[in-house]
């Protein structure tokens, strides 16, 4: 069992708006390198890893709108999801 704790965020508290900011921007973020290796991956047939995905977006908008250590967990995450694919493919 995996315990989780929700927070509930409405429209009117003052922190919704830097809370709603940070999820778009990681969201842009997120399916920007997914494109990349996406795209890698249909017209190369190679797998892009966390560092060339990094190089990849790292001057990009949708990566300096968030702090760096954030957008670098955003990348993690995306190289963590990718590798679990790969894995389900193979089994």
């Amino acid at each position: 069992m995996q315990l989780v704790e929700r927070h509930v965020i409405r429209k009117t508290d003052s922190r919704y708006q830097a809370i709603d900011a940070a999820a778009f921007a990681s969201k842009n973020l997120y399916n920007l390198a997914n494109y990349h290796m996406r795209q890698s991956l249909i017209h190369t047939g190679t797998y892009l890893g966390y560092a060339a995905v990094y190089h990849l977006v790292k001057g990009s908008d949708a990566y300096t709108a968030l702090p760096r250590k954030v957008s670098n967990d955003v990348l993690r995450l995306l190289d963590k999801n990718w590798k679990a694919f790969r894995n389900a493919l193979a089994a």
